[in-house]
């Protein structure tokens, strides 16, 4: 057998006894991307081009912002170096929810009709061919990519709200659905960061929604986007809620799978950091391009039971405990969650 053989056999064997144990999927925004959501760079561009500030101190935040942009910095690290005004946070959470939903309604259009493939679909009826009843997936995204992919897979999925058209928050008893005289298999879905069909109305009162195609009349979207603000808003409702949920799920979680998570977010960090690096908890990453902060948990911080895969050129990189650097093999796309997949099931 070859080492590239080998390496291959590894990661296969690493990727079954992660799965067996039943993962806390993490889904970062390349998991959106591959469905045509749109990434950092074409937010930050749409931005740019549709928000009108007011004279005074929102234009003159916003220009420091665009300048930010111009040079180079990513829309994070921008909204970051500059405390901008309320109504600019505003303008810049309204546009943003905008450009997200009209990407996220094509998806669903998409999902309907039968044109989309969910990887995390497939995951899903693969992880409930078991005993297990729940399946916990965590996410900063607002999108709402595990929803139609726990929908296609056939199984209830719940973000905090009680099912309905108005949806009201579930509140401290958790909703159970049954199907015949079973409980149903249930996908908890915690969106740290909030989601495209929560608002807030003019008197706070928070509830979620159908979106449409414009943003509905009365309402303020519940999303935190990045910059100065963006651990404020997180500790009033649904996000701390949320954010607890996805604490206590990280918290038992027997493995981890990160999909196109960018290990950016000080809301899931801080857990996965201290199951990894202090119990040895096993990780597996699956991402296109390792960013800098993934590169430097897997340096520092992920223990000794993990591998990380990237592209690289026309085939893969690999990263074990004893290849931090990384291993470049041939197999061409085994970075992929469709690979992992396979590997698995």
């Amino acid at each position: 057998m070859s080492d590239e053989e080998k390496i291959t056999e590894r990661i296969a064997a690493f990727a079954q006894g992660c799965f067996q144990q039943h993962p806390v999927v993490i889904l970062g925004s390349g998991a959106s991307i591959v469905h045509g959501l749109r990434g950092m760079t074409e937010l930050s561009q749409y931005l740019r081009d549709n928000i009108q500030p007011d004279e005074g101190d929102e234009a003159d935040a916003w220009m420091l912002i665009k300048t930010a942009l111009a040079h180079g910095d990513g829309l994070e690290e921008a909204l970051l170096k500059t405390a901008a005004p309320l109504s600019l946070v505003s303008k810049i959470v309204t546009h943003t929810w905008q450009a997200i939903a009209e990407d996220d309604l094509a998806l669903m259009g998409r999902a309907a009709r039968g044109d989309e493939h969910f990887q995390l679909a497939d995951l899903l009826r693969g992880m409930f061919k078991s005993t297990h009843m729940v399946t916990n997936i965590v996410t900063p995204n607002y999108d709402r990519v595990a929803e139609y992919a726990s929908d296609i897979a056939g199984y209830f999925h719940s973000t905090g709200f009680a099912p309905s058209i108005i949806r009201s928050r579930e509140g401290a008893d958790t909703v159970s659905v049954r199907r015949g005289n079973h409980p149903a298999r249930t996908v908890r879905i915690w969106k740290v960061h909030g989601s495209l069909d929560w608002f807030a109305d003019a008197n706070g009162q928070v509830v979620s929604l159908p979106i449409p195609e414009t943003l509905p009349e009365g309402f303020e979207p519940l999303i935190v986007t990045p910059g100065v603000s963006k651990y404020e808003r997180t500790h009033d409702e649904p996000f701390r809620s949320a954010i607890q949920g996805a604490d206590r799920a990280l918290e038992q979680a027997a493995s981890f799978l990160c999909i196109g998570y960018g290990f950016r977010d000080r809301h899931i960090q801080p857990k996965i950091v201290e199951r990894c690096k202090q119990q040895n908890v096993p990780i597996v990453i699956l991402t296109r391009t390792l960013t800098g902060d993934a590169k430097d948990f897997i340096a520092n911080n992920a223990g000794i039971n993990y591998f990380a895969l990237e592209k690289d050129g026309s085939g893969t990189r690999a990263y074990f405990p004893d290849q931090p650097e990384g291993v470049t093999i041939a197999a061409p796309d085994i970075w992929t969650f469709d690979n992992f997949n396979r590997m698995v099931m």
